[in-house]
């Protein structure tokens, strides 16, 4: 959702009152940085092949801290379609959380981005509402100029332009380089990633990896469409982020699932910072893919 990004789950600036992502593993962020994990450049990033489809997944609370809830669970989808020569994501996710007095309160962060895959362009659109009320909205374009540099256009919240580095990659790739470190046996990838969900800019990511091999889904299979899982592999993945930049000790979320290799995730683990939600895979359905000419990738 963030984020969680790419095939991954948007969840960053999910926020309830003073709650917000936060750490589940400080010594996962420490063992990155000391690591020296290899980084993600934008040229050698390979396009996946990725199987078009929507999931829904239930949340439920797996973990809750010290602070003032009671209770926390959500619903979150995702929808991934591959459009030829760009990659249509959209997604949604809702937590619903219970103060000690009882109160409940609803916060809902939904994107919808359109990525070329070789990384040229991204659009995208986020909103961020709290009991029905917007709380934060983004809109805009990146583009990738020859040198490699990022321009990125807002239209929402105000008009304003910001530059990245050639270094920066959007959430799509993200997941590329996430398979291509899994298929090449590497433990730890850096990456930073700019998603749309933030004025700020790019966001350092540190990811650690398992070990890429055959699985088998959580799923029922008599529930499960036909050959959706058949030949593929997963990989546990956790992903440490950022948001205070590279110069920040300790991360401000993290997010860890199971990816297969189609690009679909499952088994998540989502930190709120005060509480953990899990989530597993309610509904999986293939979604069929735009027809399309000889298109170069």
């Amino acid at each position: 959702m963030k984020r969680i990004t790419g095939t991954r789950l948007v969840t960053q600036g999910v926020k309830a009152g003073s709650m917000t992502q936060s750490v589940r593993a400080v010594g996962l962020a420490t063992l990155c940085l000391m690591a020296s994990p290899a980084r993600a450049e934008h040229r050698s990033i390979p396009v996946p092949a990725l199987l078009s489809h929507k999931v829904s997944y239930t949340l439920g609370l797996a973990r809750l801290k010290a602070g003032s809830l009671a209770a926390a669970s959500g619903h979150a989808t995702y929808q991934l379609r591959d459009l030829c020569d760009v990659w249509s994501v959209s997604q949604k996710l809702e937590v619903q959380i219970t103060s000690g007095d009882g109160s409940t309160s609803l916060v809902s962060y939904q994107s919808a981005t359109l990525e070329n895959k070789k990384g040229h362009s991204f659009l995208f659109r986020t909103v961020q509402t709290q009991d029905g009320e917007t709380t934060s909205e983004t809109a805009g374009e990146a583009r990738r100029r020859r040198d490699g540099r990022v321009i990125v256009h807002f239209t929402k919240p105000e008009p304003a332009t910001l530059t990245l580095p050639a270094r920066v990659i959007f959430p799509m790739q993200f997941t590329g380089v996430l398979l291509d470190a899994a298929h090449r046996g590497l433990l730890h990838m850096q990456s930073d990633i700019f998603d749309g969900a933030s004025t700020d800019g790019a966001t350092p990511n540190y990811a650690t990896l398992g070990t890429l091999r055959a699985a088998k889904p959580d799923m029922d299979s008599a529930s499960l469409p036909s050959a959706v899982f058949q030949g593929q592999s997963a990989v546990p993945v956790t992903v440490a982020s950022f948001g205070g930049g590279e110069t920040s000790l300790l991360p401000d979320s993290t997010y860890s699932d199971r990816l297969w290799t189609n690009g679909v995730e499952d088994r998540l683990l989502i930190d709120f910072g005060d509480y953990v939600l899990s989530g597993q895979i309610e509904t999986l359905t293939p979604v069929a893919p735009a027809h399309c000419a000889s298109v170069s990738r």
